[in-house]
């Protein structure tokens, strides 16, 4: 599994489409980890375990054309374990 991060959400005036093709997809993949802006502006931080990026991307698909997102960032191992560790 390798880990990945990313900012994203729903575009302006797609909220309800969002939600509705989320609960088609039974919600975030297991190992996702959503984290909402406190601002409350519909974007939220997204920690992912995920076999590729290309597995991420596939999800993120479903949302296509209400969606917008961050680059997806790729983090390594702590040493030792304990997952990712963001530092270079």
């Amino acid at each position: 599994m390798r880990t990945y991060y990313f900012v994203g959400g729903p575009t302006a005036g797609h909220m309800d489409e969002f939600r509705r093709r989320l609960a088609a997809v039974a919600g975030p993949p297991p190992g996702w980890l959503v984290l909402p802006h406190a601002s409350g502006d519909g974007r939220a931080l997204h920690v992912v375990e995920a076999e590729s990026r290309e597995a991420v991307l596939e999800h993120l698909a479903v949302f296509e054309g209400i969606y917008a997102h961050d680059d997806l960032v790729e983090v390594r191992p702590r040493p030792g374990g304990g997952g990712a560790d963001p530092r270079p």
